[in-house]
């Protein structure tokens, strides 16, 4: 299959990691260059305790793939939380109808829990984002309700700041109150009214 150069998807099963990298080597050496290895718990249905989903980004860190989650356990979780560890691909057992019944009947999804989980994971991507240190406009409005310098009563030219004339408090349009203890002690420059921001 990997000498067709398609893409490749490969389920680690019952394998040690040693025969994992040897089954990506081998892929690899036959021309494949797309392929994705599903971490999977060959247990139906797998217990939770047992999913062990912090061995997926340890696979792409190893690997240097895609790695995705053969999800056997009976919710969502796991492939939510698999998507939030980087897991690029989920595939899960499905049913047109559980009172069929089979083997697989108890573990497996039928359509509005597939659907329910393609939303969930959907909604997953969309909160991961992307890394983003940024000052948007929803932070800079927000940022109106955060603390900041202000004048607690009337203070004259020369007058100290002190802790009575000088308040934290809301919104934020004043100097950062992580300067309230330099400036605690100084003199003011000009008149002040109560209310009024400090700035400096």
């Amino acid at each position: 299959i990997a000498s067709t150069k398609k893409p490749l998807i490969m389920s680690t099963g019952m394998a040690s990691f040693e025969e994992i990298e040897e089954m990506v080597a081998t892929a690899r050496e036959a021309g494949c260059k797309d392929m994705i290895v599903l971490h999977c718990l060959s247990s139906y249905p797998a217990p939770i305790e047992q999913t062990n989903l912090l061995t997926i980004p340890d696979l792409s860190k190893r690997l240097g793939v895609q790695i995705g989650l053969s999800d056997h356990t009976v919710t969502n979780t796991a492939s939510v939380v698999a998507t939030s560890l980087g897991a690029t691909l989920i595939e899960k057992h499905f049913i047109l109808d559980k009172s069929i019944g089979g083997v697989d009947a108890g573990f497996s999804m039928d359509k509005q829990e597939f659907s329910e989980l393609v939303k969930a994971i959907r909604a997953t991507e969309k909160l991961l984002g992307r890394v983003d240190y940024s000052m948007t406009e929803a932070k800079k409005k927000s940022r109106q309700h955060s603390r900041s310098l202000y004048v607690a009563k009337d203070i004259k030219k020369g007058e100290m700041f002190t802790e009575e004339n000088i308040r934290s408090v809301r919104p934020g349009f004043g100097t950062h109150p992580k300067y309230l203890n330099s400036v605690l002690g100084t003199f003011s420059k000009k008149d002040y009214e109560f209310g009024e921001r400090l700035k400096i």
